[in-house]
């Protein structure tokens, strides 16, 4: 009896205890929503004299953080930050919101910074001529740089001049070594009076501050000039004030020699 009476205490404490060792059942817990992110912003001038600084201000609501890309890889975490461009041009400026439960919001605008003053068709000075320096070239006239129709009438001033080079085989380097720094902001190219297959068609303009590491700053191509003497004008954006500046002519219009009247590198806008 005490045997069988060991064995049914065993199976309840067993029982007993297969009870007590039931998990709990999981209650449900409702997340709670929030309401999803908006992203807007206005944009102004703060000033009307500096025309590169702008004031942005974000009319976004329902976000936890908020982030500004202004498209000059600069951002911002601030819900109204001021910002200024270096250069001209067209940004495309995001603002982007977020919420605590991960929504995310945006808007993008192309923000337009151009000087209210500037002229295109207008250039400053020529520093070749202002400022002085020396050029060299690659491969100069067989008369050399002095000749009739040598390296130096290309930036003589005088559109009635020419530099002429034979065997011209798209690897013509003109250099020059301003006396002083400058900052260029533009540069003009010239044809000259004759076999329009001879013109410059292709090229880079480079700027550098010791003569030894370059800075591209411009490059054309598949550019036809449609007369003789006819003057081209190009702007860029920069603000270093370089020592040596260079335009590499890497195709004319197919003639085995090249010609130029005038190379000019100039500062962009008159004073």
């Amino acid at each position: 009896m005490k045997k069988l009476f060991s064995i049914s205490s065993a199976i309840v404490l067993i029982a007993m205890l297969s009870v007590g060792c039931k998990k709990e059942k999981n209650v449900a817990v409702d997340v709670v929503e929030e309401a999803k992110p908006t992203a807007g912003f206005t944009v102004e001038v703060p000033d009307t004299l500096d025309y590169k600084a702008f004031k942005f201000t974000s009319t976004s609501t329902n976000f936890k953080e908020i982030l500004w890309q202004f498209g000059d890889d600069s951002t911002s975490t601030e819900e109204a930050p001021s910002h200024r461009y270096v250069f001209d041009g067209d940004y495309h400026v995001v603002l982007t919101t977020r919420n605590s439960q991960g929504y995310s919001a945006s808007r993008e605008i192309v923000l337009k910074v151009a000087d209210p003053n500037f002229d295109p068709t207008k250039v400053g000075e020529n520093y070749f001529l202002t400022i002085g320096g020396v050029l060299t070239v690659s491969r100069d006239n067989g008369a050399g740089p002095n000749g009739g129709e040598g390296s130096k009438k290309v930036v003589d001033g005088d559109v009635n001049s020419k530099f002429l080079q034979s065997g011209f085989a798209g690897d013509l380097v003109m250099r020059f070594e301003l006396d002083t720094p400058a900052v260029a902001g533009a540069y003009t190219m010239t044809s000259a009076n004759d076999s329009p297959d001879r013109d410059p068609k292709t090229w880079i303009l480079a700027g550098s501050e010791d003569g030894i590491k370059w800075i591209n700053l411009d490059s054309r191509s598949g550019i036809n000039f449609t007369a003789r003497f006819q003057r081209k004008l190009y702007h860029f954006n920069n603000n270093v004030a370089y020592k040596h500046y260079r335009v590499s002519i890497k195709a004319n219009n197919g003639s085995r020699d090249f010609q130029m009247a005038e190379w000019t590198v100039n500062k962009k806008q008159p004073d």
